[in-house]
């Protein structure tokens, strides 16, 4: 019978010890659990911060759009070096910005919440219009931007786009 107490309470120690807590080791609550994820309202924030920076590109306040990445952000555009941090993030845009003819619109086709409410996928399409030397030139093509949630704010962490056309003189 003593056998069979003691095996009974191994059992149960055992089986505490491996449930799953909702609190990281070091105690602290968990910000994001799945009951409290609200991923529709979530993209609808994402929606909103896409409006703000369709508006801050229109205005060309290449620091505006500098503001809506990470800290740790970065633009990854075509035929040019990634820009890693605020700073490189507005001289980037501020490149681009200061195109002549510099017109540009997108539109997100999908965009998904991560289960924990921290993380998005913004996959869309663009359309790009300019006048380098007085030449216009029209593009289109696609983008992917992971957003993710910092102190309840969602902010680009990684911005990568490219054209639908073949590569300059192919």
């Amino acid at each position: 019978m003593k056998k069979s107490a003691i095996i009974a309470c191994c059992a149960a120690l055992l089986a505490t010890s491996c449930q799953v807590s909702d609190k990281p080791a070091d105690g602290a609550a968990v910000e994001n659990s799945a009951a409290t994820v609200d991923t529709g309202a979530d993209e609808q924030a994402i929606r909103g911060q896409i409006d703000r920076w369709l508006q801050l590109v229109k205005a060309k306040d290449a620091a505006g759009v500098a503001a809506l990445y990470a800290d740790d952000g970065a633009v990854m555009p075509p035929g040019a070096p990634i820009g890693k941090g605020h700073d490189a993030i507005q001289k980037t845009w501020a490149g681009m910005l200061a195109t002549p003819g510099f017109d540009l619109s997108f539109t997100p086709e999908q965009i998904i919440v991560s289960s924990s409410g921290d993380m998005a996928l913004d996959r869309g399409t663009y359309k790009l219009a300019m006048s380098p030397g007085g030449k216009p030139v029209n593009d289109t093509g696609k983008y992917v931007v992971v957003w993710r949630k910092i102190g309840g704010e969602w902010k680009a962490a990684a911005d990568i786009f490219n054209s639908d056309g073949p590569p300059a003189g192919a």
